[in-house]
C-alpha cells in the first residue's frame, strides 16, 4: 500500500478512477474507451509541464512499440492548458500518444489519483498501469529528485502479466 495524501485509497487490484479529459486536440478521451481492448498506461505529470517531464515524455515516446505489441495505450495527464500541451507535443515532432489538460477544474483528476499535493497547488508524478477491465496491477509515485525515472521493466513485466 502507497501512503496516501488525500484520503484516496487506490491500490493494486482497485478500479481505476473514470476520467474524461481534452488532448492536446481538443478530443475528449475517457478511461472508459479502452475498457475491452487495450491497457493503458497512465502517467501523469505534476502542474505544467517543463524541461524535467520532457525527460518523462521522451522515454515513453522511446518505448511505445514496446507498449503497442503489448496492446497497451500511453497517456500522460498534466494540468498545463491543451494549448501548451499541444504546444509540447510539436515541439517533441509529436509523441504517438494523447497528453490530457486537468486543468477545468484543476488538479479533479489528479486528485482522484491521489497525485495532488493540494497545499502547494501541483501534482506528484505517478504511474498507473491499468488492465484491459479498468483494474489497476500496478502504482508508482516517482520521488520529485532530479532525474527520477520510472522503471520500465517492471512495467513491461506488469504488463506482460495481464
Amino acid at each position: 500500500m502507497i501512503l496516501r495524501q488525500n484520503n484516496v485509497c487506490l491500490n493494486v487490484g482497485a478500479e481505476a478512477p473514470e476520467f474524461e479529459l481534452p488532448d492536446q486536440d481538443g478530443n475528449m478521451v475517457r478511461l472508459s474507451d479502452f475498457r475491452g481492448k487495450s491497457n493503458v498506461l497512465l502517467a501523469l505529470n505534476p502542474g505544467d509541464l517543463n524541461d524535467s517531464c520532457k525527460n518523462y515524455l521522451i522515454l515513453y515516446k522511446e518505448n511505445l512499440k514496446k507498449y503497442k505489441e503489448l496492446d497497451t495505450q500511453v497517456i500522460g495527464i498534466n494540468m498545463d492548458s491543451t494549448i501548451k500541451n499541444k504546444s509540447w507535443s510539436q515541439s517533441m515532432h509529436g509523441l504517438g500518444f494523447p497528453i490530457l489538460s486537468d486543468r477545468d477544474p484543476l488538479g479533479d483528476v489528479t486528485l482522484k489519483y491521489d497525485c495532488m499535493v493540494p497545499d502547494e497547488g501541483y501534482g506528484k508524478r505517478g504511474l498507473f498501469v491499468i488492465d484491459k477491465k479498468g483494474i489497476i496491477r500496478y502504482i508508482e509515485v516517482l520521488s520529485d529528485k532530479v532525474g527520477t525515472c520510472p522503471d520500465m521493466t517492471v512495467i513491461l513485466n506488469t504488463i506482460q502479466k495481464e
